[in-house]
């Protein structure tokens, strides 16, 4: 049975958690950047897939429509991908492969806030989207259950019903079984379709869409306020259908914005809680945004009304207030103004009001010209108001051509030079930025030129940007391309410049934005000493546009572990080519009153004989929670034990994993290591290991108070023969106001290898998918650590962590970290000496563990 076992639990585990592969690999047909949910904008790792490098896929779900295709990819990398940039054979789903939903990973989980609790009805099951038969989680939640609402929309109707909800774990369900104290859409929840949730499209039976409004409104028979009109026809904080939107008369707050109803009125659009202060639905006519003469358009901010076209004419201060309506009357051009923009608006009280505030959707002139003028050659410092190449897409480069996009984007920029108020053509996007020191929007937009997302307007930001992805380098590595950061800390950083040169002495040669009010060659200068235009001396950071760096490895010496298994590491190793070892480790202190967590990877070559070798270390949250840091190491030769580690980071409730890829030589080895923020103490009586295993649990998972041992011991009826499991699976669920912990009692028929397998499906998803620990109950005599008959003929051990490695067939070896009570100590076990321990320890031919209430 114990080899049955180790076949089945793999292929069981495939469906429950990302850390094992699902289909695949499948060819990556461009350069493909890894997104932290599907949202093709939500760019956390450049370049996760190079063109033709293997992608395995573990689950697959809808999303955003991405080049014709609405599949998105969730890979083992744990990173979405558009499905349209995978070569998989088909247009669609794969067969075989689960939606991602199904397996408790949710592809907007990091979108949207919570509202409830609120109480299930009946069994439920979670759907996909809202549609009735799309049902991807049965039994999703339990009858009296409680669950968490991020969002509703419309969708198929059950029960004479369309309204449906959108769920903390990103499951949609019918509204009509959920207790939310109405029959109709929760006050201030936000509609899915606003948060680019796709579900139901919200739409009603009758078209339209819906939203809030925030006052008692009238309906209107036309768009004017003077129309015929029905009073207070829609009631405060109750949503409306809206079929479609025109401009009409001026009504509240300026605007000109209509909207017509599913019953044929008019509302004024000011009250009405659509996400914007313009049209965003299909147009109801073709009337344009005009009312009491000119065009309207809305201000970004407050405004002087100017007498000319000047900045420094007459002025009446404060003419036009902010986020309100202006009537245009014509546009010309004058005076270069803000954000480097000549155009000048004239209102209909014959004022001139500066055209980059005002919203009429381009930044030229667009309207009836007032006057004949040239648009003017140059800016206030007669420099001319340049323009520069876009930047290529995100990710578009390849890796190996970044340091020399880099160094022609910064020559292609010599002799640039600002002009007004340090207006510059480096802003976010290419656009003119005015009144900001402009070196680090310089190198920010070098960067962008070799696929690297960044714009960072203070150059202290690239020392944090460095540091969180290990690129930060020693002064004897600097290499073309890379920055260099004038002043004396991240937080004091005076300048910026980009590294074009660096000779054989080692001197450099950069290119710098605003050296001179203009882009600057500073050429071969010791980067020890001071700057030759005194921006901050000396140098206090270099940051590389990639982590190809053989300094971001720590020299660290044999660590000296005499355990085969440190805490929270995995085992050593024998993988290093030539001969060594590697460890994978989660590190654990409390700092500053909080506790945090760092992941740390251990190589050791027997001799320096390893090129080219590489770490990818990502430490994460719970699985699409959004919450990472990821940082890589590389070297051509490793000498000695070297670490390479990510920075300390906050670890709350939940479970933080670790995943690094090994690279030796184009070799690639995974590890996983997961743990959540256990707490636990020393069990105070022999019988008490029941009372101090649940105590444990409440502790980790954030019961507040914890009750005591004692408490704990009374409430589920502690003996002198110990704590039956069944006591212990009831108790969490009993305690008032703590609804984290919903347990319940598996019993697992001991021969049953597929039933055995489920059951540690279930432990494994509870702690990467809910970050909830599980109760295992044990003969305690059979656990690998007791050497001796303790007299304990049952014993219950907490499972809280978990780590992966592969082995000699190249499988995956899976083991869980337990605490024991009795020892007040942590210990790895593999699934078989779980089984084996468990046998017999209080029902012939059951094992019993105590796991969180809802199935994968």
């Amino acid at each position: 049975m114990v080899l049955a076992l180790s076949v089945i639990w793999p292929l069981s585990l495939v469906s429950v958690t990302t850390a094992v592969a699902d289909a695949g690999p499948y060819k990556a047909k461009v350069d493909i950047d890894g997104r932290g949910s599907m949202d093709p904008d939500d760019r956390v790792s450049t370049d996760a897939y190079l063109a033709d490098a293997d992608v395995i896929i573990v689950c697959q779900d809808t999303g955003p429509a991405v080049g014709g295709s609405a599949v998105w990819d969730y890979t083992t990398k744990k990173v979405w991908v558009p499905d349209t940039y995978v070569r998989t054979g088909i247009d669609g789903f794969l067969p075989d492969v689960p939606r991602c939903l199904s397996i408790g990973i949710d592809g907007y989980a990091n979108k949207g806030s919570l509202h409830g609790p609120y109480r299930v009805k009946v069994d439920l099951d979670g759907r996909g989207s809202a549609n009735p038969d799309d049902r991807v989680r049965i039994d999703a939640y339990m009858r009296d259950s409680q669950i968490l609402i991020k969002c509703q929309d419309y969708g198929g109707a059950v029960n004479g019903s369309t309204l449906w909800d959108y769920t903390s774990q990103g499951l949609w369900v019918p509204d009509v079984h959920i207790s939310t104290g109405t029959t109709g859409w929760i006050p201030g929840m936000p509609s899915c379709s606003s948060l680019g949730i796709p579900g139901g499209g919200g739409t009603q039976p009758g078209g339209g869409r819906q939203f809030p409004i925030r006052t008692t409104l009238n309906g209107y028979h036309g768009k004017s306020l003077g129309s015929a009109r029905e009073e207070d026809k829609y009631s405060e904080e109750s949503y409306i259908t809206i079929v479609c939107q025109a401009y009409g008369e001026t009504n509240y707050g300026g605007s000109t914005v209509w909207d017509k109803t599913v019953d044929g009125l008019w509302v004024a659009d000011y009250y009405v809680r659509t996400g914007s202060t313009d049209i965003v639905m299909n147009r109801c006519d073709n009337d344009g945004p005009s009312g009491g003469g000119g065009n309207r358009y809305l201000v970004r901010t407050t405004l002087n009304g100017y007498h000319g076209k000047s900045l420094s004419s007459a002025r009446e201060e404060d003419r036009y207030a902010g986020n309100s309506y202006i009537a245009i009357v014509c546009q010309a051009y004058g005076e270069f103004n803000y954000g480097g923009s000549a155009v000048w608006d004239k209102t209909l009280d014959g004022l001139w009001v500066a055209d980059y505030y005002v919203k009429t959707g381009s930044s030229d002139i667009i309207l009836p010209r007032c006057d004949n003028d040239p648009k003017p050659a140059g800016g206030g410092g007669g420099t001319g108001n340049p323009g520069t190449p876009m930047p290529p897409g995100s990710g578009t480069v390849d890796r190996g051509n970044v340091r020399d996009q880099i160094v022609r984007a910064a020559y292609s920029q010599l002799g640039v030079a600002e002009w007004g108020d340090n207006c510059n053509p480096y802003g976010s996007g290419g656009s003119v930025k005015c009144g900001w020191a402009w070196c680090s929007m310089f190198a920010s937009w070098t960067w962008r030129h070799a696929g690297i997302d960044v714009f960072l307007p203070y150059s202290g930001d690239f020392y944090w940007w460095g540091k969180s992805r290990g690129t930060l380098r020693s002064l004897s590595d600097i290499r073309p391309g890379d920055l260099v950061l004038y002043g004396t800390s991240a937080g004091n950083s005076t300048h910026v410049g980009v590294v074009v040169e660096v000779d054989g002495n080692g001197l450099i040669t950069t290119i710098e934005g605003n050296y001179g009010n203009a882009v600057t060659k500073v050429t071969s200068f010791s980067p020890y000493g001071a700057h030759p235009g005194g921006h901050g001396s000396p140098i206090y950071a270099v940051v590389s546009p990639l982590a190809d760096s053989s300094t971001v490895w720590e020299r660290s010496g044999d660590p000296g572990y005499d355990e085969p298994d440190k805490e929270n590491c995995t085992t050593r190793l024998d993988t290093v080519p030539g001969g060594g070892w590697n460890m994978t480790c989660l590190e654990f202190r409390k700092e500053r009153g909080w506790e945090e967590v760092r992941g740390v990877a251990y190589v050791f070559p027997a001799r320096p004989t390893v090129t080219r070798t590489h770490l990818n270390l990502r430490l994460s949250d719970l699985p699409g929670s959004g919450s990472s840091v990821e940082v890589r190491c590389e070297s051509a030769l490793l000498d000695s034990v070297r670490s390479c580690a990510t920075a300390w980071r906050p670890q709350f409730i939940g479970t933080v994993e670790l995943s690094v890829a090994y690279a030796f030589n184009g070799d690639t080895q995974n590890r996983n290591v997961g743990d959540l923020r256990f707490r636990g103490t020393a069990q105070e009586n022999n019988t008490f290991c029941g009372p101090t295993a649940m105590q444990a649990v409440l502790s980790t998972t954030g019961a507040d108070p914890v009750p005591s041992q004692r408490e704990i011991a009374d409430e589920v009826g502690t003996s002198q023969l110990g704590t039956l499991p069944t006591n212990m699976a009831h108790y969490g669920n009993t305690i008032v106001g703590y609804t984290y912990n919903q347990n319940y009692l598996r019993n697992t028929d001991e021969d049953n290898a597929v039933a055995i397998a489920n059951t540690f499906s279930a432990v494994w998803w509870s702690l990467t998918t809910k970050g909830q620990p599980s109760i295992l109950l044990a003969k305690s005599d059979y656990l690998p650590w007791v050497d001796v008959n303790n007299g304990l003929l049952r014993h219950y051990v907490v499972i809280h962590g978990f780590s992966t490695q592969p082995t000699s067939g190249g499988g995956q070896t899976y083991r869980f970290r337990v605490w024991d009570p009795q020892e007040a100590k942590h210990h790895y076990m593999t699934i078989d000496q779980m089984v084996y321990a468990m046998r017999n320890a209080m029902t012939p031919g059951l094992l019993h563990l105590i796991t969180p209430k809802a199935n994968p």
